[in-house]
């Protein structure tokens, strides 16, 4: 009874002890390990669980969640590496068609971890009935053929398709189309499509999926009897002017069609068809014009009656060195002008053997652009150009002048 009486007055004590010894070892372990608080750095995806087969949510929920933790530093240095996942879930069990809140549910696998904020807490989501239908596939085709051509039936890799998804969508699909664009198709098609949902009014349903995902089209396509496709020749007569020379020679369309009720007249053309010539005669510069076919009789064109054809010329070039060409200024201001050491240099031009045939050597001058100099002493060493615009400088000796620009009526300083 006295030990019973003895351990009563102590057990305050004892108490008093253990909870100073669990102090002293809390603030030593968090001398050595400090808690932080701050947000989780890693992406947290929320995931759900539990959804019953037969339902399927219909609105977007949030890709991911941001959580505040509290943790020692140990821990977080296993949370930021991914050792231990942060996860972020979605119960459905027991969830039927129509809306609802969910929580979101934070799991952690390691501990000690507190929660201190997370962002959102809860999802609202509408779940309704998964529905499936099965559609045949139809062909819809835009465009036209190139003229002539015609085309054999469509065949499909896949004739029908299901449509999946929420049957509040689904119930509005009336049918499921590829389209085959058809403008200009001059050869056989083998394509591989996407097919569409579409409501009655023929726009797209999204929200749905269907299988298969692509479907291939092939389709044979042959030109009509009495219809060909011929290349167009170009003739020309003549020559261009001297000093010039052809450059290209363009038509537009390239090819064309043909026409006669009688197929076996157009079988026995040949693989081109020729336009009226065309005068080139003493042209210098490119030239277009709106020309004629010459067809046998019988045979007519489909579509234009004339093609354009393009001529492109251009000028000879050739080149010529000068020794002693002078050497003058240009674009000084009006009070100022230049002394030029040296005042004359050797020069190769370039140009249309045309003006290099005429050219004065005389009248040749190499301008030194000195737009906006002040007056002093400068080297130069560009901004050359001759004072004929249709010819050019190709090589220069020497290559770099010294310049002194002084007031006109001054004498400029050596």
């Amino acid at each position: 009874m006295d030990r019973i009486r003895q351990f009563t007055r102590n057990l305050p004590t004892l108490l008093l002890s253990l909870l100073l010894a669990v102090v002293v070892w809390a603030l030593a372990v968090n001398s050595i390990d400090p808690s932080i608080e701050q947000t989780y750095p890693n992406t947290v995806p929320i995931e759900v669980i539990g959804q019953a087969p037969n339902l399927v949510i219909t609105n977007q929920l949030p890709p991911s969640i941001s959580v505040t933790l509290r943790a020692p530093t140990s821990i977080w240095n296993t949370l930021q590496n991914e050792k231990a996942p942060v996860r972020a879930i979605v119960d459905l069990s027991g969830l039927s068609v129509g809306d609802h809140v969910v929580p979101v549910q934070i799991q952690i696998g390691i501990k000690p971890v507190e929660i201190i904020s997370q962002n959102p807490r809860s999802v609202n989501l509408h779940l309704d009935q998964l529905l499936t239908k099965t559609f045949d596939i139809s062909v819809q085709e835009t465009g036209q053929l190139a003229i002539g051509f015609q085309a054999d039936p469509p065949v499909l890799s896949e004739t029908s398709a299901t449509v999946s998804g929420p049957s509040s969508l689904v119930d509005k699909v009336v049918e499921v189309k590829i389209e085959n664009d058809l403008t200009g198709v001059q050869a056989p098609i083998d394509r591989v499509l996407t097919p569409i949902a579409v409501d009655a009014n023929g726009v797209p349903v999204n929200g749905v999926s269907i299988n298969p995902q692509q479907v291939t089209l092939t389709q044979n396509i042959v030109q009509r009897g009495g219809y060909r496709n011929l290349v167009v020749r170009v003739i020309t007569v003549g020559q261009v002017a001297g000093g010039y020379r052809l450059t290209s020679i363009f038509v537009f369309p390239p090819t064309v069609t043909v026409f006669s009720s009688d197929p076996a007249l157009v079988s026995t053309l040949p693989e081109y068809v020729e336009t009226q010539p065309v005068n080139i005669t003493g042209i210098k510069d490119d030239f277009e014009s709106q020309v004629n076919l010459v067809l046998p009789a019988g045979v007519e064109l489909v579509g234009d009656q004339q093609v354009t054809v393009q001529i492109g010329v251009a000028a000879i070039e050739s080149s010529l060195a000068l020794t002693n060409v002078p050497v003058v200024a240009s674009g000084l201001a009006a009070n100022l002008t230049a002394a030029i050491t040296p005042n004359t240099a050797d020069v190769i031009i370039g140009g249309p053997l045309t003006a290099l045939q005429t050219l004065k050597v005389s009248d040749l001058q190499i301008l030194i652009d000195l737009t906006g100099m002040l007056p002093g002493k400068y080297t130069v060493t560009s901004g050359f150009s001759l004072n004929m615009l249709d010819l050019q400088i190709d090589n220069l000796l020497p290559v770099s002048f010294d310049v002194v620009i002084y007031v006109k009526g001054t004498t400029p300083t050596p």
